[in-house]
């Protein structure tokens, strides 16, 4: 049986010096579409608009990658420093892309951490810039099974626990998953232990047009997204199941991607 490809976007490295600028993908998410039976195609980050139809039908799914913020700009939101964004080259192309996946093709579609919240973005929605110093614990939906304002902020961003035992990929939250929710029945439970690398969110009150929140942590930041109507595999989760591959409940968003862009043939 022929393998269905997933697309991947790239990072941008080193683009202040143009004879070292380069585009690249950590093995981590392409070793989770090959290791769910895919073939990971790495799509970098072309200067032309027009040559986008052409690649993506060579495709049959997508994974949108993680890396530094969207420019708040596109959203509305307010000045972040530069070092925070990541290059305008790869911010005008990522919108490209998913704007062209998510509105001129039914193609399946997975956000991971800033991917995710490139679904929200291409679709009308907007982001908490800063957790650490913008969310309020428990404002989330009350489907994180607390009251509001009684759970304390986690320490989502990776720097936030440098120096302690839940440092990189130790750390772990429980993710409550809406039930009968597309996510839920991917993973095969009503909650899961996830990573988290963010300092960003999607803001509960503007997911994107025709999104639905689907999962949250313990302060009620949006861990999950997807469409209200299931008409296609359209799926972003704030969190890095692909560090969490030899787990079975996060290996299987992967296996559901290339499962369901096994179908577009």
């Amino acid at each position: 049986m022929m393998r269905p490809v997933i697309g991947l976007n790239m990072s941008l490295q080193e683009m202040d010096d143009p004879f070292r600028a380069k585009a690249s993908c950590l093995l981590k998410y392409i070793d989770a579409i090959a290791g769910a039976g895919g073939i990971p195609l790495l799509v970098p980050p072309y200067s032309k608009r027009s040559m986008l139809e052409q690649a993506l039908s060579c495709m049959q799914g997508f994974c949108f990658i993680g890396g530094p913020d969207y420019d708040p700009s596109h959203y509305g939101g307010h000045a972040q420093p530069s070092s925070d964004l990541m290059d305008p080259r790869r911010h005008r192309f990522d919108l490209w892309l998913a704007e062209a996946l998510l509105k001129r093709t039914r193609k399946p579609v997975l956000g991971v951490c800033g991917g995710h919240q490139l679904v929200a973005l291409a679709l009308g929605g907007a982001l908490v810039q800063d957790l650490k110093s913008e969310w309020h614990a428990g404002v989330g939906a009350p489907a994180c099974g607390r009251p509001r304002g009684q759970a304390p902020t986690l320490p989502h961003a990776g720097d936030e626990r440098q120096g302690t035992p839940q440092e990189g990929n130790a750390f772990r939250h429980e993710v409550t998953l809406a039930p009968g929710s597309h996510i839920a029945r991917i993973i095969g439970s009503a909650t899961v232990a996830a990573n988290s690398f963010h300092h960003q969110a999607v803001r509960p009150e503007r997911l994107g047009k025709g999104l639905v929140a689907t999962a949250w942590a313990p302060d009620g930041v949006v861990e999950a997204i997807e469409p209200v109507r299931g008409t296609r595999f359209l799926l972003g989760v704030q969190w890095h199941p692909e560090r969490q591959t030899d787990e079975p409940a996060h290996r299987a968003i992967f296996e559901a991607l290339v499962a369901a862009a096994g179908k577009q043939r």
